[in-house]
């Protein structure tokens, strides 16, 4: 039998006088410090994803792109250039993408932008989840050639809507192109830069403007790539790449790049999150393991006697030390038990509900993003318990070091 655990659970922790109060704040100090945590890595990695999801909504996680030398900044994608991109990247999506700047003019205002194009048999469920008003249009019918996508906020600076007709003036080589196209549908990704800048268009289309061919674009747009693997494999293909230029198997260098790089600026500002978590916990730590020390000091105090006659009939330190411990992790468990329900409680709240909105100018999301996570809370649930014991150490030796003629006079 476990003597120390089971002296433990005999007595009381809501003593008489101060003790009472300092369960009470130690439990709570506990449970606000699991909340605090649990809402941030939530939160965090809700943000992080959310973020990375829109980015690479936008812009594609590797591209192949023009040759080294290249002039024209046109992409010739051959069946030896697709067959080389499949066999290196083979669970991915591969899709041609067409980059056209333009200028769209109704008759007060013009608005400057880039229509992307891809191919039209790609998956564009992001693309489909921002839809706002409107329809994505078919783009592998040729009657949706003159249909485009804008966003809301461009639609509403020109004053357009969906079924509105819509000219766009493109510069080409010196030479001035315009067409008139119908707003198909309006988007809204709260990615304030891409949605001012961005519009979607039909490849084809977009090909006659440039005057290139059906086989022809500006890049190779890949996805489906793991998040941590993407700088990884762009890396293994360029180095595919100039291996094969060098080896006669292909006789241009093509340029590989992806979005790690191109969005650095988005993903140098998610990781400075990481350091704030790392704060954020510490702090939280040191808020619950204070409010422990401060209760297991009270309880000892008023346990003086009870160690004094433990000691006189024999009982070693260590047995000592674990009775005040395992008191101590009474509290932790308690506080722990709330702390998850109120935590995991607000954050499938705010999940359910989106209570608790953004400014999307400046945060990129209309509301605060969670997502669970059931390992990270398993992992942050066990790092507390093992922190909060370690910290318990301490003065638990202080209490078993109490000289036993000493404890058994203590008024």
């Amino acid at each position: 039998m476990n003597v120390s655990y089971w002296i433990s659970q005999r007595l009381r922790l809501r003593g008489e006088g101060g003790s009472g109060t300092g369960v009470i704040i130690a439990v709570a100090g506990v449970a606000l410090a699991l909340v605090i945590m649990e809402l941030t890595i939530a939160v965090v990695l809700g943000f992080k994803n959310g973020i990375r999801d829109k980015l690479m909504g936008f812009d594609a996680q590797i591209n192949v792109e023009v040759p080294y030398g290249s002039t024209d900044g046109i992409l010739h994608v051959t069946p030896s250039l697709r067959n080389f991109v499949r066999t290196h990247m083979p669970a991915s999506d591969i899709r041609m993408s067409l980059r056209q700047p333009a200028l769209l003019k109704t008759d007060t205002d013009f608005h400057g932008l880039v229509f992307l194009a891809q191919s039209p048999e790609a998956d564009f469920s992001f693309e489909r989840s921002n839809i706002v008003e409107g329809e994505w249009p078919d783009y592998t019918a040729d009657s949706c050639d003159n249909k485009i996508v804008i966003s809301r906020q461009v639609a509403d600076a020109l004053g357009l809507g969906v079924g509105d007709r819509v000219f766009s003036t493109f510069f080409v080589n010196g030479d001035i192109k315009m067409r008139r196209h119908t707003v198909a549908g309006l988007y809204r990704s709260d990615f304030g830069e891409y949605d001012y800048n961005v519009a979607y268009a039909s490849l084809r289309a977009m090909q006659r403007v440039a005057g290139i061919d059906s086989v022809s674009c500006n890049r190779l747009d890949i996805r489906g790539i793991a998040v941590d693997d993407i700088a990884s494999e762009a890396a293994s293909l360029q180095q595919a790449f100039i291996d094969a230029a060098a080896n006669g198997e292909m006789n241009e260098l093509y340029t590989v790049d992806n979005v790690t790089h191109t969005g650095a600026i988005y993903f140098n500002w998610l990781d400075l999150l990481d350091t704030n978590v790392v704060v954020i916990f510490l702090l939280m730590l040191a808020v619950a393991g204070l409010t422990l020390v401060s209760s297991l000091f009270i309880l000892i105090l008023e346990c003086v006697r009870l160690i004094g006659v433990l000691r006189a009939m024999g009982a070693p330190k260590p047995l000592v030390r674990r009775i005040f411990i395992d008191m101590a992790m009474r509290l932790v468990g308690l506080g722990m038990i709330i702390g998850n329900i109120l935590g995991l409680g607000l954050l499938w709240f705010q999940h359910a509900t989106h209570f608790i909105t953004l400014d999307p100018q400046m945060y990129y999301l209309s509301s605060v993003p969670v997502e669970f996570n059931i390992w990270a809370i398993i992992a942050l649930n066990a790092g507390v318990a093992a922190s909060a014991w370690l910290i318990l150490v301490l003065p638990a030796r202080l209490a078993s070091s109490i000289d036993p003629a000493k404890a058994m006079s203590y008024e």
